[in-house]
């Protein structure tokens, strides 16, 4: 079913979506879709007759933020339980990377803009780990 373009206004998140997103990351997302728009066309929101989010909530955030005046929305006729298990199984990742693909193939600077972890790359901690209290890097509060 093609997706339907919808006021954000009018669509409500979910008050049961498990999910939720940090500073950081919304900046992530936000620069992701303004830089591809598109892609929310070909992964449109998920929603109920009820104009709740079950599939989307933080790109409904991050497109409201973007002041998109309308957001590509599926809206479906789920009983309860599959609405309950779409919300979950929309942020469940069954893949794997292919890390060493990654490594020869890709850029790790756009990799880690895109949002894809990376192990890799980090340098190794040359430091022994100690008991002893640090300060905190940002408030220089003592981290036990």
């Amino acid at each position: 079913m093609p997706p339907i373009p919808i006021e954000p206004s009018k669509l409500k998140t979910s008050p049961s979506n498990p999910r939720a997103i940090r500073d950081n990351a919304m900046e992530k997302l936000m620069l992701s879709i303004a830089e591809d728009p598109e892609l929310m066309e070909a992964r449109p929101l998920i929603v109920n007759d009820r104009m709740e989010v079950l599939a989307g909530n933080q790109r409904l955030r991050a497109c409201i933020a973007l002041e998109w005046p309308t957001v590509p929305c599926v809206v479906v006729d789920w009983d309860e339980a599959k609405q309950r298990r779409a919300m979950i199984k929309d942020n469940v990742s069954a893949g794997e990377w292919d890390q060493d693909m990654l490594a020869n193939e890709w850029e790790v600077e756009e990799l880690k803009e895109w949002g894809v972890p990376i192990d890799w790359d980090k340098t190794e901690e040359t430091e022994e780990p100690t008991n002893e209290p640090k300060p905190c890097k940002h408030c220089e509060k003592m981290i036990p």
